[in-house]
């Protein structure tokens, strides 16, 4: 998998996957995972994450780390606003889009999605 950004000569279809779902259901960790199952994560990251995440009390949050980069995020432990990664499959361009489920956050997750 390649991680790029769009480029006027690519010619692959785009795809935008937007994960939803209730505040704590897992939507950053699921997303993180599957940055790092599809090779998208440098070892070095993960492993900065796995430690400070652990630093903090918050062992269980690396991975969802992957998508929640800013300090209040990390802190706070809630998506406050929509997280991005693209990636590219031979055929096609994914955006991933990581919305905040948490109410004070859904007008972040409408904007983001749309």
């Amino acid at each position: 998998f390649d991680d790029v950004a769009a480029e006027e000569d690519d010619d692959r279809e785009t795809i935008s996957l937007v994960v939803v779902g209730h505040v704590d259901a897992g939507k950053s960790t699921l997303n993180g995972h599957l940055l790092w199952a599809l090779g998208c994560v440098d070892q070095k990251v993960m492993h900065r994450n796995e430690r400070d995440s652990k630093t903090m009390g918050k062992a269980s949050f690396a991975f969802a780390w992957l998508m929640d980069g800013n300090a209040d995020e990390r802190e706070r432990g809630v998506t406050i606003d929509v997280g991005v990664n693209t990636f590219a499959t031979e055929h096609r361009r994914i955006q991933l889009l990581d919305a905040p489920g948490h109410k004070d956050f859904v007008p972040n997750m409408i904007s983001g999605a749309a």
